[in-house]
C-alpha cells in the first residue's frame, strides 16, 4: 500500500449510555463517530461535511458498503445524521452533537 493511500487507524471510545439509549449498535455509532470527526476537519475540502465515500468508511471499520449505506440510513430515521440530497456527503446533526459530544464533556 502507498503511502497515499495508507489509512491510519485509530481508535473510538464508545459512549454507552447515549449509544443503548438511542438503540446503536457498536458498528453505528463508529460510523456517526468517524463522520462526526471527519466533517470537523478544519483542512476538509468541505468543511462542515463528510465526503469520505462510503466504501471508504466501510474498509475502515473492515464493514461493507452496504453495511455502512444501512447505518447511514438508520442514523437519518434517528435525526442524528442528514446527508446533503445533492453531493450525498453526510454530517452529524445538533441532536448527535447534544446526546453524544457533550455526554463526552460532562463525564470529564
Amino acid at each position: 500500500m502507498s503511502k497515499k493511500t495508507q489509512i491510519k487507524l485509530g481508535f473510538t471510545t464508545i459512549q454507552h449510555d447515549p449509544r443503548i439509549r438511542h438503540n446503536l449498535s457498536n458498528n453505528e455509532y463508529c460510523i456517526a463517530d468517524a463522520i462526526y470527526h471527519l466533517s470537523h476537519n478544519p483542512d476538509s475540502i468541505a468543511i462542515g461535511w463528510c465526503f469520505a465515500r462510503r466504501e471508504k468508511l466501510g474498509n475502515f471499520f473492515g464493514l461493507s458498503r452496504r453495511t455502512v449505506i444501512s447505518a447511514i440510513k438508520k442514523l437519518k430515521e434517528k435525526n442524528l445524521v442528514e446527508i446533503d440530497e445533492e453531493t450525498k456527503y453526510v454530517r452529524t446533526t445538533k441532536k448527535w452533537y447534544q446526546d453524544f459530544i457533550l455526554f463526552k464533556l460532562d463525564k470529564k
